[in-house]
């Protein structure tokens, strides 16, 4: 099995190799690791048009190619796009799906996220994964402010740091999401709120590491 995962922001690397090492450290499975920022960079600027998801498809359909049996697309923003991918053998999972089914059980629910450009495509997948599991949760959003722009300068702490400092200020929600993966380190700062938090690279290596040992002992 080859696990391919591909991600819009250099950064993200880092970010996920723990989990992978921690899930997937014992499994029989070839992990590789893909980069291309201008696929985020062309959804910021243009949204979800017709360009930007063959740029997206283009770019899984060579993981694919290549020999990726499970692509794994680690950007929120272009999820969908990946997983739409058509005529292709490789499986394909947007990194944030686990966490939206998981979100979808509770009844109210707080979207974070620290770009703009990813709130519309986490919206519509809970509310796919909502249908799915026949769940109605009432869901609401929010931008922390200046968060992005830390990320962008390259200060990885002060972001996940003013993410953190935004979470402890939130009240009456049954769960949090952190729609985007590069969010997740956030937790690693003092956190006092009670309310669960959901992020999606441990939801995901999760869900993949049980899939393969599924798979495993249906062999």
């Amino acid at each position: 099995m080859h696990v391919a995962f591909l991600y819009t922001l250099e950064a993200n690397v880092a970010l996920f190799r723990p989990y992978i090492n921690r899930y997937l450290g014992q499994a029989d499975v070839t992990i590789s690791h893909h980069v291309n920022e201008a696929l985020l960079q062309q959804a910021i600027e243009l949204g979800e048009v017709a360009e930007v998801t063959e740029s997206v498809q283009d770019a899984v359909k060579q993981l694919s190619a290549n020999g990726a049996d499970w692509v794994i697309c680690t950007c929120s923003s272009i999820g969908d796009m990946a997983e739409q991918t058509p005529n292709i053998q490789a499986l394909v999972t947007r990194v944030d799906r686990p966490m939206a089914m998981k979100a979808t059980t509770y009844k109210k629910v707080l979207v974070l996220a620290a770009l703009e450009s990813t709130i519309q495509p986490t919206m519509a997948l809970l509310e796919q994964c909502g249908q799915e599991q026949q769940q109605a949760p009432v869901i609401e959003t929010a931008i922390v402010p200046n968060a992005w722009s830390s990320f962008t300068s390259g200060d990885i702490t002060t972001y996940a740091k003013v993410i953190a400092d935004y979470i402890n200020r939130i009240s009456g929600f049954d769960a949090i999401i952190l729609a985007q993966a590069s969010m997740a380190p956030a937790l690693e700062h003092d956190i006092t709120t009670t309310t669960p938090v959901l992020t999606s690279p441990a939801l995901c290596l999760t869900h993949i590491a049980d899939k393969l040992a599924q798979a495993k002992h249906s062999t």
